[in-house]
């Protein structure tokens, strides 16, 4: 389902794997509501539903794209594995997954910092983990739009209207990251009240948000950054400075911060943003001199 999707995006058609996940999510839903609650079927009803939806949702895609035509040519002899293409898919995709394996890691060794902290830490990291993640929604969306247009100009040699995107990305997606950081600045409790009624969970996870929140305009930058170079092939780098920022500032920094005042997390939620800053640092470095290397090899079209 997601090569599908891909493929879709890939295309410059972006609003049809949106309809394609919509389709699963409601299947989902449907059919969770009917094993799960109706027949009792518990967690394995819960796999049916999800197996079930994106099977459905996946062969929605297929009919779509044979409708509409691939655009290529395509049967079922093509549905084998090809050494050179899975080698080349294997040498970009490896580096995307480690990064996110260990970044993963990262997190949970972040949780184990804060649960020694106490109770209410432990659950208003929870709380601002679920924040966090909805604010970086457009941001990772917009990346993603840019690792398109980044991969479709590279390929067509048009170096200056890839450089395009890709700052047109990132206005965009600091558009998102400017108004979520505002807004916890003054008012992180009506955000962090959503999820708890605990006053003392909502008070520090308000604090924690404060800081955490200027990583969501950090990221308007990185985010972009990573997308513009994968889009170049080179998921190497990205994993790279992602790794050394969160291993070498991030994680300590919030052990440190954590030692320093263990019973507040406001100053913790600083370690994301200066952590993700070092990310910035190097890829601005790694940007001017990718840049210089592509006009000199690619004069612009």
């Amino acid at each position: 389902m997601t090569d599908a999707r891909s493929l879709l995006r890939g295309l410059g058609d972006s609003k049809s794997p949106l309809y394609f996940v919509l389709i699963a999510c409601i299947i989902n839903i449907g059919v969770d509501f009917l094993l799960v609650g109706g027949f009792g079927l518990r967690a394995a009803g819960a796999a049916i539903a999800t197996v079930l939806s994106q099977g459905i949702s996946f062969l929605t895609a297929l009919w779509f794209l044979h409708r509409r035509g691939f655009h290529f040519a395509f049967g079922w002899r093509d549905i084998r594995p090809n050494r050179f293409l899975s080698g080349q898919i294997t040498k970009l995709g490896a580096p995307i997954a480690l990064q996110d394996a260990l970044i993963n890691v990262s997190f949970l060794l972040i949780t184990v910092i804060v649960n020694q902290m106490g109770v209410v830490a432990s659950a208003a990291l929870g709380v601002v983990e679920k924040i966090i993640v909805f604010a970086m929604l457009p941001p990772t969306a917009i990346a993603a739009a840019v690792a398109t247009m980044t991969a479709q100009n590279y390929g067509a040699g048009l170096v200056r209207r890839m450089t395009r995107c890709l700052w047109s990305g990132v206005g965009m997606a600091l558009t998102f990251g400017l108004a979520v950081c505002v807004y916890a600045q003054f008012l992180p409790a009506t955000l962090t009240g959503v999820f708890t009624n605990d006053a003392a969970v909502v008070d520090m996870a308000a604090g924690y948000l404060r800081g955490y929140s200027i990583d969501c305009v950090m990221v308007s930058f990185v985010f972009c950054f990573n997308s513009y170079f994968s889009g170049q092939g080179n998921s190497l780098f990205p994993m790279i400075h992602s790794l050394i920022a969160t291993f070498l500032f991030r994680i300590p920094l919030s052990y440190l911060f954590g030692q320093w005042d263990p019973t507040d997390l406001q100053l913790m939620g600083y370690a994301p943003p200066l952590s993700t800053l070092v990310s910035l640092l190097i890829c601005l470095w790694y940007l001017r001199r990718n840049n210089w290397k592509l006009r000199a090899e690619q004069p612009a079209a």
